[in-house]
């Protein structure tokens, strides 16, 4: 089963690549620390640059409709990389790399310096939230503009992690196996998309369906993904933090938000005015995952704030 599924990862790799590229990006692999990460990439290199972080469990194949139609319309260069043990980048095992969101973002800063990347825009979608903040905390000269999209540094959109008594800070605080292993079983239990048993509530596709399970199917995937889940709670006691990095910042924001997303609700979306009274918020009627289930809105959208902002974004 593992293998079959890897197989047809690969097949779909050689889809997307091609047409990828009949659209104007490309794809390719950056050596990182001994690491070969995925990316994806478009537009000219003198335009400024618009970087893609994605979220969980997906990875930059999320992004792919998006980025070919603002490469398509706008004068803007974008590139989106997979995290070590997401998309087509490498697995490293947990003893050879830490899979915490301090260790990803370091990874993900030293891909953008390998790429020749020092200035730039950020899109940040559910787990690239905590991993471009961090980005944005150790040099906010870097950044040009910010773009949120169902991620959240407030726990207003975060309803399951208010309680401090609740399960998620109690796993935080001391790792639960019983979590874990519930997490384990249900990513387990993923089987390859078909009718008879085909549920796609957040209407992620069938495409990033697939090669979500097949990259979780790889050996450590799943203990990673629960280390990574179990250091979630340094996020939330940054956000704080992050909140009044977010004040003293004075660049253009924008946020999109699916509002039938159950796990980070709209009042997140909301939040981020307290902090940047300049952000636009738009509310769109889609899912966690917008820019599958969206991804001309969101191109729109997006083309359009920079199109607002163009000399600031530089």
């Amino acid at each position: 089963m593992k293998s079959a599924l890897i197989l047809l990862a690969s097949l779909l790799l050689a889809m997307a690549t091609s047409t990828a590229r009949a659209d104007g990006l490309h794809e390719g692999w950056q050596e990182v620390g001994g690491l070969h990460l995925f990316y994806r990439e478009g537009g000219n290199r003198s335009d400024p640059t618009l970087v893609f972080l994605h979220g969980n469990p997906l990875s930059s194949l999320m992004y792919v409709k998006v980025m070919e139609d603002l490469v398509a319309t706008r004068h803007v260069h974008v590139i989106a990389v997979d995290y070590p043990s997401f998309g087509y980048s490498d697995t490293p095992g947990r003893d050879a790399y830490r899979y915490t969101f301090d260790h990803l973002a370091d990874t993900v800063s030293a891909f953008l310096a390998a790429r020749g990347i020092h200035r730039y825009g950020l899109y940040m979608q559910d787990y690239g939230v905590p991993i471009g903040f961090r980005l944005i905390d150790r040099q906010p000269s870097a950044v040009t503009s910010i773009i949120v999209q169902n991620g959240v540094i407030h726990l207003d959109g975060f309803p399951y992690a208010r309680d401090p008594q609740g399960e998620l800070r109690r796993h935080w605080d001391s790792r639960n196996e019983a979590v874990d292993a519930r997490r384990a079983a249900y990513a387990r239990s993923l089987g390859y998309p078909q009718a008879d048993r085909w549920e796609d509530e957040d209407h992620m596709g069938p495409d990033a369906m697939l090669q979500m399970i097949a990259a979780e199917q790889r050996p450590g995937v799943i203990d990673a993904r629960n280390d990574l889940w179990f250091d979630y709670g340094s996020n939330v006691k940054r956000y704080p933090q992050w909140q009044a990095l977010l004040r003293s910042l004075h660049i253009p924001v924008l946020v999109l938000w699916g509002k039938r997303d159950q796990f980070f609700t709209t009042p997140g979306a909301e939040a981020y005015r307290r902090d940047a009274p300049q952000a636009e918020v738009h509310i769109l009627d889609s899912t966690h995952f917008a820019t599958l289930d969206q991804p001309d809105e969101v191109a729109r959208l997006v083309g359009q704030f920079l199109d607002r902002h163009a000399g600031e974004t530089r």
